[in-house]
Order: C-alpha cells, then sequence, then structure tokens
C-alpha cells in the first residue's frame, strides 16, 4: 500500500492577512455599541442595574464607550438613591461609574447584560437612618457579578448634615460566590489617616457570618464571628496587638453590648474583663483585670498609643467611657499595684484618677491629665500628687541619711510624658506639709528652672533618683 504524503506549503503573507482581517472584524463588531443611541442605553442600563444588583442608581445622559480593556460603558454624575424609604433619598454620587458588559450579541441593542460594575470616585453620604439600607442589601443574596468601588470617600454626617467621621476607600470589591453560597467584601481603605484592611462575608447555608478588620501600621487584628451551632448564636470576637489576644463573647439587648473574656492575654500574661458597650448614646465601660502588669513593656511599646492619638481618633465628641485596668502585680522599678483609669470625655483623652503604689512607702495618683500633638508626637502632660504612707522607706529608696530626713505629707509633680519614646521631663515639684499646707521654695523652683530640659525614662530610673536626690537635699537645707 502507498504512502499519501500531504505537502501543505503555508502562504505566510496570505495568514497575516487574514488574521489581520479577522482582527478588524472583531474591533469592528466591539465598537457596534458606540453606535447605540444614548436615551436607549441609558434605559437599558437603569433597569439591567435594578434587576441584577437591586441599586437605584440614576444615570446621567453623559455615556460613552470603550473598548479596552474591556468593552463597557462610561458614565459620568451618577447618584445612588435609597428606594426603600419613604422620601427618594441620595446616598451617593459617583463622577465616573463603568458599566463592563458581554459580547455576547451586541447586534441586540435592547439585550445589555452587565457583566460587572465599577465605580470610581464616589463620594458615599450616610446618616444613622442609613445604616438599615447597607445591612439589609447585604444580608440577601448578592449578584455573582462582581461591584467595584475605587478611590471613593464614605461620609457619616449627623442629623445637622455635618460630617463626623470621614473614610477613603482605596478598593473594595462585592460580589455573592456561589461554589460557597456566600455573600464576600473585600475593602482596603483609610480611617484617621490609619491605612487598614477589611474583609467579610456571610454564607447562607451555615447562617455564619465572618469580620476581620486590619491595621498593620499599629499591629491590629480584629476578627469578629457570629456562628449558628445546635440552633443557639454564638458570638466572638479575636483582637490581636503587639503579642497580646483578647478573646471576647458578647450578645445585645437593649442597644447595649454586654461583653466579657477569661481567655485573654496581654504578651504572656492571662487576664480577664468584662463590661458594657451603650449604644444610645455611645459610652464604653470597661473593667480589666490582669494577674501581672508589665509597665515596663507598657512604655517601651507606647508607640501605638501615640499612632491611636496622633490619627485623632478619640476627637470624636460623640466616643465616651472609661477603661479600668487593675492588677497586684506589677513589673515595675517602683510600684506593686496599679490602677490604669484611661477616660473619653467628649473628644478628651486623659489618665484621671489612676493610682500606683509600692505598698511600703505610698501611693502615687494622677488627678489632672492632657493629651497633646506637638510636631507630630503625642505627649502627655500630667500633675501627680506622691502620697507618702511610710517616709522612712521613702528616703532610704533615695539614700537619704537619718539625720538629714524632713518630715512632709505629700509632693505634687507637673510633668511631660513622650508617648513615643518613654521619656519625660519636670516643670514643677510642689511639697506640702503635714497639714497639707503647700511650702514655697525658690530654691526648689530655681533648681528645676536650671534642670528644665532633663529628660529621664522610666525603663532606666538612675538619672531620676540622683536628680531627686538633690532635691531632697535643697529641700531639707531650705524647707
Amino acid at each position: 500500500m502507498k504512502k499519501l504524503n500531504l505537502n501543505i506549503k503555508i502562504n505566510h503573507k496570505i495568514t497575516i492577512f487574514s488574521l489581520a482581517t479577522l482582527l478588524f472584524i472583531y474591533l469592528l463588531y466591539l465598537s457596534i455599541p458606540s453606535l447605540y443611541n444614548s436615551g436607549r442605553v441609558q434605559k437599558a442600563l437603569s433597569e439591567e442595574i435594578m434587576n441584577e444588583f437591586d441599586l437605584n442608581i440614576s444615570l446621567s445622559s453623559d455615556i460613552s464607550y470603550r473598548i479596552l480593556p474591556l468593552p463597557h460603558f462610561v458614565i459620568k454624575d451618577s447618584k445612588l438613591y435609597n428606594f426603600n424609604s419613604k422620601v427618594s433619598k441620595q446616598l451617593g454620587e459617583f463622577k465616573k461609574l463603568k458599566v463592563y458588559i458581554y459580547q455576547g450579541n451586541f447586534f441586540n441593542k435592547e439585550n445589555i447584560k452587565i457583566k460587572k460594575l465599577a465605580i470610581e470616585k464616589g463620594n458615599f453620604y450616610l446618616k444613622k437612618d442609613d445604616w438599615s439600607f447597607f445591612k439589609k442589601y447585604l444580608n440577601k443574596t448578592l449578584s455573582p457579578k462582581n461591584i467595584s468601588i475605587k478611590n471613593s470617600k464614605l461620609f457619616y454626617n449627623d442629623k445637622k448634615n455635618n460630617p463626623v467621621l470621614i473614610q477613603a476607600i482605596k478598593d473594595l470589591n462585592l460580589v455573592y460566590l456561589k461554589s460557597v453560597n456566600e455573600n464576600s467584601l473585600n475593602l482596603n481603605g483609610e480611617i484617621f489617616k490609619i491605612p487598614y484592611k477589611l474583609e467579610w462575608s456571610k454564607n447562607f447555608t451555615t447562617e455564619n457570618k465572618f469580620l476581620k478588620f486590619n491595621l498593620n501600621k499599629i499591629e491590629l487584628d480584629f476578627i469578629n464571628k457570629n456562628i449558628i451551632k445546635d440552633k443557639k448564636k454564638i458570638n466572638e470576637n479575636i483582637i490581636n496587638i503587639l503579642n497580646s489576644k483578647f478573646v471576647t463573647n458578647y450578645e445585645i439587648k437593649d442597644d447595649i453590648i454586654f461583653f466579657k473574656s477569661d481567655k485573654s492575654r496581654i504578651k504572656n500574661t492571662p487576664i480577664s474583663f468584662d463590661g458594657t458597650i451603650e449604644l444610645k448614646p455611645f459610652y464604653l465601660d470597661l473593667k480589666v483585670n490582669a494577674k501581672k502588669f508589665d509597665l515596663k513593656y507598657f512604655f517601651k511599646n507606647s508607640f501605638w498609643l501615640n499612632e491611636i492619638i496622633n490619627s485623632k481618633f478619640f476627637e470624636n465628641k460623640n466616643f465616651n467611657g472609661k477603661i479600668l485596668i487593675n492588677s497586684d502585680k506589677v513589673r515595675s522599678n517602683f510600684f506593686n499595684d496599679i490602677s490604669l483609669s484611661l477616660n473619653f470625655e467628649e473628644g478628651n483623652v486623659n489618665l484621671n484618677n489612676s493610682i500606683l503604689s509600692d505598698g511600703k512607702i505610698g501611693t502615687i495618683k494622677i488627678f489632672n491629665s492632657e493629651f497633646i500633638l506637638k510636631d507630630g508626637k503625642v505627649f502627655v502632660d500630667t500633675t501627680t500628687r506622691l502620697n507618702v504612707d511610710n517616709l522612712n522607706n521613702f528616703y532610704k529608696n533615695f539614700f537619704i541619711p537619718k539625720g538629714k530626713r524632713k518630715k512632709f505629707s505629700f509632693i505634687d509633680f507637673k510633668s511631660e510624658f513622650d508617648t513615643l519614646n518613654g521619656d519625660f521631663k519636670i516643670y514643677k515639684i510642689s511639697f506640702y506639709d503635714e497639714k497639707n499646707k503647700k511650702i514655697n521654695l525658690q530654691e526648689i523652683d530655681e533648681f528645676i528652672e536650671m534642670n528644665i530640659d532633663k529628660k529621664f525614662n522610666y525603663v532606666n530610673p538612675i538619672g531620676f533618683k540622683n536628680y531627686f536626690n538633690k532635691l531632697l537635699k535643697i529641700y531639707y537645707l531650705d524647707g
């Protein structure tokens, strides 16, 4: 049997011409939507957005068509409305809305099918009552076609329409995932000048919800889980910050969140806490009990406090509350017990009524304090009072011999603490006699003025001990 040989010669010019012709025809096909009547396109897209995404977006007539990177319409100055409210209420406006479309049949201009939505340079305006719209929207099955938002902002306004909070949305993606039967939201944004990432999902098979919030700049992760187990709802959140972990169980009743934790730790120290958050108006009441409190670790890692205060997060006058941390085992050069009170009062933060005690000498109480922002750094101005219960132990600590010890009731210090590096400076020291009367000493004032720029560090107390030793000698000679 003879073999059949096929010798096919390929003409490269014809091949290139054929490919170029096909490409031209394809591009010509992709250009067909540019010939559509803009009025018809406006109506068709509005209806398709409503049917597919359940969003009431008012499209302007300023519509253009682009082929690259994928076929899409660009609509300028669109507006989002809450169609569920009793009156037509605007929730947002978009300078640019891109509507990507399928390439199935461009010859049928009446049947435009949307592939995805992309919002750019949008502004969302929300008030308290508007959250219900987004809550309902996220808790129902979304479209499997992606919605993206880029370079936009969210304004949370009060009743008088004044911005209370402004949040930057750098990149947001919202979609329904058929494969796992859940809604998914991923967001990269910025709040109070701090970048963050947010992940959220709701599974319609298990009814479980998951939220993760991450602030890399201050090493903070927040995870919240709502789990249905044996027909019972379990709420849990986990906060990881600076090698510490807080695991909290909570429930919500009548606009009050009750929470409790028995499985948390700060560094390697177990802690427990409980408290409430009142939502109308907002008020946080938190009590923390720690088996140990590492004061040195706290000051060494105080940069996170600098970042939070510097972001002006607590300047919100609607943020009020109190955090109280108690421990009877303190790692410190001076103290054994601590009751640290962090107070938030209508945009101000202070440490008033915080108490430190060593159990042998006396107690130190902060009765006037203020966080101050200077040159991008956060300082705490404090007035503290040292109440001495045992003068002999006090003088021994500063190596003052018995013959040069003079009685007093308490001492007030005015100082400034640098939250970034743990340094502190002293501006004023006042002694009070046994009748609680202030002792005015010019020599002490002059000594403090001469050393006004001298800095001390709590982690290394030798410099402060030498400084205070000289001060006690002046008090003995001239007091």
